[in-house]
């Protein structure tokens, strides 16, 4: 732990590594106030898979987006419509028992759950119409 951290799991203000924590994150998973790294977590993140407030990267999820997908994170007061619009693309989501579903599926506005084998989808089953 430092000023400038490198190693594995550095910790410190500029950590560099493999899983590099704390305010400034370079490395493979991240996580601080900025990050630069294939999976990352902060305020301004930029990469491949990454979630914060500012992003920038071809799978990242935030308010603000540099460049990159255009994936919102859902607030559970406000934008209800960004999850409801893409409701049916979602449904190919499954899980391990039928409340999980139920309870992703309330979220995008489905009321009905069906299987898939074992497991649990939202929404009604593609193709059936009663």
């Amino acid at each position: 732990m430092g000023v400038i951290s490198i190693g594995i799991a550095p910790m410190g203000i500029i950590c560099i590594g493999i899983i590099p924590m704390g305010i400034i994150g370079l490395g493979v998973v991240s996580m601080g106030v900025i990050t630069a790294s294939v999976v990352g977590m902060g305020i301004v993140s930029v990469g491949y898979n990454t979630m914060g407030v500012v992003t920038a990267g071809p799978l990242s999820m935030s308010r603000v987006h540099l460049w990159g997908s255009k994936m919102k994170m859902p607030h559970m007061h406000h934008g209800h419509e960004i999850i409801h619009k893409s409701a049916y693309k979602n449904t190919y989501v499954i899980y391990d028992n039928e409340d999980m579903a139920r309870t992703s599926g309330n979220l995008i506005g489905c009321t009905e759950t069906h299987r898939v084998g074992n497991y649990w989808a939202p929404c009604k089953a593609p193709g059936k119409n009663n």
